[in-house]
């Protein structure tokens, strides 16, 4: 005879609806909670009260299976003692919630509308911040979209009960609060990130508003001049100004929903990211506690259920790259702790190491994570993570969209989100159009399983437990990833990799001159691990003095030597999924479609404005004059890239040529005073941030 424990148990499946029916018993003789399954995973919550209800158990009701260690059910999230996750290796091309998953979900539902009730309900909204230069109405039409954009098009939209809204990343066009055209200054200092937090702090008010009215209570235009001016602020200097413009509209909603029915007497927040989006997110939840007196939004109870987000980058003002900030400027200066949310997942790039790019962890100072609180680590480079390359970039996920390996990523979250009750449409519930994102290729479903388990084995030998949470598995993940570059330092076998061979002319050059970074970091590495010789004049001899590497440097040297270690799948899987950021990263030069325009632009018009000057010189009768115009249109003389711009576009509209790190000195000419200065202060002289792939990532634990 099965033994009683608590927990959800199936009591019933019906063979023609498909059907099941389950039961959270307490005891032998009081269950405390009902839900249905459906097949399709739609969940219905019949009732849920802490009181329960009699009925006996049975031990032929069959029990939902117990969860694997460290899994969300048995263990608390966060905490001091929590370590963060590694991702399973499961497959993910075919997964579904399990059944206590399932239930799970069902417990979050609204039990008075499982009962019929009208006067009283809740709603559902979610917010999703993209992230640096990630657009979906630009990005749709390549498939470039980020996993934020696929989110968001899963969530449930009903404006009487489910409520979305989506905000582009920064440096990207939002004319809803003003930005009708792409900006430097968003890209590179994360300008615009307030008046974006601000946009979805206003759409939260909107929302409980369009339940009882089908209209927002902020129209357009003042939405704008909100978010432009009226709750813009310089370099943050107190929460005044946000806290007395939020009462004045908390004023006006409640006298908009005066007697009217239902009452809504619960809103449920979940909040989505990526990158600088990621931190967007926290900092909007911790501006809505500050926004929403008492958590409070018309009549309803305001509830920050699930905050998921990819790879938190801050870097706003001056980034980590700079030797004089480290990106927690004006609206993340000390924004970036979690706090009051229900349920928390961070996902965080292993392979990931720019400068501009240091991770926000989601520790709080040393040791300790938020409660309810998750973090793993990912392999991939950070839009491996968060999205937003297009498929066949640097000759990876050759398979199309379904082949990029930040569909692993987003599978997890979504499956995340799903089973904490965020209201995300089940695959079979999804448009055409959102489905398809939802698909994970089978040839990338196994790569990636067979690195998670070779990597699950290594842990256990090389991670130190007493090392600081995070840090202690990307630099081993780093090191693995080390150990692959090294392994291609043959020219011929770098040049017969899949990513290279299949990479088109302008990936293939960014390739190869990363790659060049990665060797003068181990030439770097190798030449500081010996010892040294000065002649001691006391005595008439050399001494040795001991190798001057540091600690990066010894482990670069020690992967180097390892190089042959790395197994034939681990090795596929970083040529055929993992991007190089480092070299497609570019500092110099023009990335978007609007980019090349504008660049194009601005040469067409430096050589007209040099021809009209020239002109001008031959058509004066005073060799004075003319001698001063032809001196004035030798300040517009074209470069030698500007020159292959132009020649270039004679035959082909929009094209930018090849570009190369010979070109840099050229390209900074285009960059603007402020780029121009941002690099000096690196001190690059390539297109891209100094050094290679020989470091780690900078990881904060506060802002």
């Amino acid at each position: 005879m099965a033994k009683f424990r608590e927990g959800w148990y199936e009591i019933s499946f019906d063979a023609n609806t498909r059907n099941r029916r389950c039961r959270y018993y307490k005891t032998t003789s009081l269950y405390t909670a009902e839900c249905i399954v459906k097949e399709s995973g739609l969940q219905i919550l019949l009732w849920a009260d802490e009181a329960g209800r009699h009925s006996a158990w049975s031990s032929n009701y069959r029990p939902l299976d117990n969860a694997p260690p460290g899994d969300w059910w048995d263990n608390d999230p966060g905490g001091t003692n929590y370590q963060p996750g590694l991702p399973g290796d499961q497959s993910r091309a075919n997964r579904k919630l399990s059944a206590r998953e399932l239930c799970q979900r069902a417990a979050s539902a609204d039990p008075a509308k499982a009962d019929g009730l009208s006067c009283s309900k809740e709603i559902h909204v979610g917010l999703f911040f993209d992230g640096t230069n990630n657009n979906m109405a630009r990005d749709l039409r390549d498939q470039s979209h980020s996993n934020v954009v696929s989110l968001f098009n899963a969530h449930k939209e009903e404006k009487a009960e489910y409520f979305r809204y989506y905000m582009p990343g920064v440096g990207t066009r939002f004319p809803e609060i003003g930005e009708d055209k792409e900006s430097d200054d968003g890209k590179r200092f994360a300008s615009g990130g307030e008046a974006r937090i601000h946009w979805a702090l206003l759409q939260v008010y909107n929302a409980l508003h369009r339940t009882y009215h089908t209209s927002d209570l902020i129209q357009p235009d003042e939405m704008k001049k909100l978010c432009v001016s009226g709750l813009s602020t310089f370099w943050r200097l107190g929460d005044d100004k946000l806290i007395s413009i939020f009462k004045d509209i908390q004023d006006r909603l409640l006298k908009a929903i005066r007697d009217q029915r239902p009452r809504v007497t619960k809103l449920h927040l979940s909040v989505f990211g990526f990158s600088r989006g990621s931190a967007e997110a926290r900092t909007f939840c911790q501006w809505i506690q500050k926004a929403a007196e008492n958590m409070i939004v018309g009549e309803a109870k305001l509830e920050l259920h699930f905050l998921g987000i990819f790879d938190t980058v801050a870097s706003v003002g001056l980034a980590d790259s700079s030797p004089i900030g480290q990106g927690f400027q004006d609206w993340a200066d000390g924004t970036m702790d979690i706090h009051g949310v229900n349920q928390t997942v961070h996902y965080v790039a292993a392979h990931e190491i720019r400068q501009s790019f240091p991770l926000s962890t989601a520790r709080i100072r040393a040791k300790s994570y938020p409660p309810n609180t998750k973090e793993f680590v990912y392999p991939g480079a950070h839009s491996d993570l968060g999205g937003g390359y297009p498929a066949k970039s640097q000759g990876k996920g050759m398979g199309g969209r379904t082949a990029l390996l930040s569909q692993i990523p987003l599978m997890d979250m979504y499956f995340e989100a799903l089973a904490a009750g965020v209201r995300l449409d089940a695959k079979d519930e999804m448009l055409p159009a959102a489905k398809v994102d939802f698909n994970v290729d089978s040839a990338l479903d196994k790569a990636f399983s067979d690195y998670a388990a070779w990597t699950k084995a290594q842990e256990k030998q090389n991670v130190a437990n007493g090392g600081e949470p995070v840090q202690n598995r990307m630099r081993y993940h780093m090191e693995l990833y080390w150990r692959w570059r090294a392994s291609k330092a043959d020219k011929a076998v770098f040049e017969a990799m899949s990513s290279y061979v299949n990479s088109k002319e302008q990936d293939r050059q960014d390739l190869w001159e990363s790659e060049l970074d990665w060797r003068a970091d181990v030439k770097a590495a190798q030449d500081a691990s010996r010892p040294t010789q000065v002649f001691n004049a006391m005595s008439g001899t050399f001494v040795d003095l001991p190798p001057a590497a540091d600690e990066v440097q010894k482990r670069i040297v020690q992967a180097v030597a390892a190089a042959k270690d790395v197994p034939q799948n681990a090795g596929d899987f970083f040529d055929k999924y993992v991007h190089d950021s480092h070299g497609g990263f570019w500092m110099l030069g023009p990335i978007t479609k609007e980019n090349r325009q504008d660049f194009i632009a601005s040469i067409k018009q430096k050589k007209a404005t040099r021809d009209r000057l020239l002109k001008e010189a031959e058509e004066q009768g005073n060799p004075g004059r003319a001698r001063n115009f032809r001196n004035q249109a030798s300040a517009y003389e074209l470069n030698n890239f500007e020159r292959r711009v132009l020649e270039a576009n004679a035959k082909e509209p929009e094209t930018i040529p090849l570009m190369t790190d010979a070109d840099a000195a050229d390209l900074r000419d285009n960059a603007g005073t402020a780029a121009t200065i941002a690099l000096k202060i690196m001190g690059t002289g390539t297109r891209r941030e100094p050094h290679g792939h020989g470091r780690y990532r900078r990881v904060f634990d506060k802002s």
